[in-house]
């Protein structure tokens, strides 16, 4: 089993549920106003004028979680096109996840 962490702008929010909903995904946890720094700058959770992150938390067995990594970097890849090759504030990260409850 595996654990996929996506951080992204509150603007790529549908895509990402569109993603979800294409590949069937309905076990996930969504926590919204996530702040933080990286390479596209800074989100503060006080301030909302610059729009807030979302957190997006998906576990899947090996074999599910396969189709939805590719469709990440599929997603990514097409939000980097569309930016002109800018770096775009959607991050994608895979852990190893063992249930323990």
């Amino acid at each position: 089993m595996k654990m996929l962490t996506i951080i992204c702008r509150e603007q790529f929010e549908d895509e990402v549920l569109v993603l979800f909903d294409r590949l069937a995904v309905t076990g996930y946890t969504v926590v919204h106003k996530v702040g933080g720094s990286g390479e596209t700058g800074a989100v503060s959770v006080t301030h909302t004028s610059s729009g807030g992150n979302k957190l997006f938390l998906v576990a899947l067995p090996d074999d599910r979680m396969a189709a939805l990594v590719q469709a990440v970097k599929e997603l990514q890849a097409r939000l980097v096109s569309e930016s002109e090759g800018h770096p775009v504030p959607f991050k994608a990260f895979l852990l190893p996840c063992e249930p323990i409850v």
